[in-house]
């Protein structure tokens, strides 16, 4: 599927799973996963944010445009930031999680927010209250990114139609068959 593609070093064959992701690492592997990496790298859209370095402009621009991502900070010249280098918290990859899966934390009756994302996604059926807990009680690592993605495939759309599996093969214009055997190979036990 790509969401890691690796550093060479470290555990998990390379992957860094036991080190800290930053935001920018955090949403490249949100946009991997939903199958959106190519239109994110194509696009043309302006990118608001003042702090992203050039190799992640498209990312930021293209998730930005889409509202996937809001920054992390408007200045009082309402400059957007968006914080790469800063470690991302599992809110933050819960926040862009549940905004694929069609919830909303903006407007006037907002699903959620990005400070109860956790808490909310045990609500909406994407976590369960053993997840929460682990999330909420530990450092949040690329492992934990891994975890959550992999269960939020088969988390269930706000539109009840379909799962995130379902859009990831939309966007991707794989198979959802293929995707289905990738994760059918993967063995994990989902905290409980």
């Amino acid at each position: 599927m790509g969401l890691f593609q690796g550093t060479g070093t470290a555990y998990g064959s390379g992957y860094d799973l036991e080190q800290a992701p930053t935001r920018i690492v955090g949403l490249v592997m949100f946009l991997r996963l939903i199958g959106e990496e190519g239109a994110a790298l194509s696009s043309t859209a302006a990118n608001p944010f003042a702090d992203t370095p050039a190799w992640c402009d498209r990312y930021v621009a293209y998730a930005y445009e889409k509202g996937y991502t809001k920054g992390n900070n408007i200045s009082a010249g309402g400059q957007r930031y968006f914080g790469p280098d800063a470690q991302l918290s599992a809110g933050e990859y819960m926040t862009f999680l549940l905004r694929a899966l069609g919830y909303s934390d903006s407007g006037a009756s907002p699903d959620f927010s990005w400070a109860n994302a956790v808490g909310k996604s045990v609500e909406f059926g994407v976590l369960n209250a053993a997840e929460q807990a682990k999330l909420t009680g530990s450092p949040f690592l690329r492992a934990q990114v891994a975890y959550l993605s992999y269960f939020a495939l088969s988390a269930p759309l706000k539109d009840g139609s379909g799962i995130l599996l379902d859009r990831t093969a939309a966007s991707s214009g794989v198979d959802k068959a293929v995707f289905q055997a990738v994760m059918n190979g993967v063995t994990v036990d989902r905290l409980s």
